[in-house]
């Protein structure tokens, strides 16, 4: 294999050589210096870069299960300040304490509740089963809606209608595979409606 070299290439190659014999010591030692520098640049550049492009790749495989744990997390400040408005409204109120007894346990048993709640459905044996859904919300069966129900600060202080919740709470079933059950967030508004409702018959 032959190599076809132009003579103005030639001539560059000359040059350079006799640039570089015309050069003294120090002016060599520069050029080479210079040489090194821009190399050593080079590679810290492309270090730099896969650096980046593997950073980029860790952040691309967690995004998922950052949107999915901001998605819970949402769910569990929107139950949060639910609560909070609930205690702040109830609080408000300084007559329903005395018209409204701690008495409520004595009104409505877990039987009745069970029996009262399940009446629609064909699975009636009360269970204290939890789940969570596919959006991360829990899913209560009959038995545990009801230790959530006299669990909650409002029904302990006797704010809460047993009666009017289950009765909210019919038409709110879900079925997991195993039997009714129950959003979280769906017996949190049942619980603040029978409060509101308790309340406007007092006024």
């Amino acid at each position: 294999m032959s190599l076809h070299v132009s003579s103005e290439e030639m001539q560059r190659g000359s040059n350079s050589d006799e640039d570089e014999k015309d050069m003294t010591p120090a002016q060599s030692r520069r050029k080479a210096q210079n040489r090194a520098a821009q190399r050593a640049f080079r590679e810290r550049k492309e270090r730099h870069v896969k650096d980046l492009e593997a950073k980029l790749a860790a952040l691309e495989k967690n995004s998922l299960s950052i949107s999915e744990e901001n998605e819970r997390l949402k769910l569990q400040l929107q139950k949060t300040a639910t609560e909070n408005e609930i205690l702040k409204a109830t609080s408000a109120l300084p007559s329903v304490p005395s018209a409204l007894p701690n008495t409520a346990p004595l009104q409505y048993k877990p039987t009745d509740f069970y029996s009262d709640l399940l009446q629609p459905h064909e699975n009636k044996t009360p269970s204290h089963r939890i789940v969570m859904s596919e959006n991360g919300e829990r899913l209560l069966a009959a038995g545990a809606t009801w230790d959530y129900i006299i669990k909650h600060p409002l029904y302990i202080k006797g704010y809460v209608d047993v009666g009017h919740v289950s009765e909210r709470l019919k038409g709110a079933a879900k079925c997991d595979g195993q039997g009714p059950v129950f959003e979280e967030s769906a017996i949190l508004d049942a619980i603040e409606k029978s409060v509101a409702s308790g309340s406007d018959e007092l006024l």
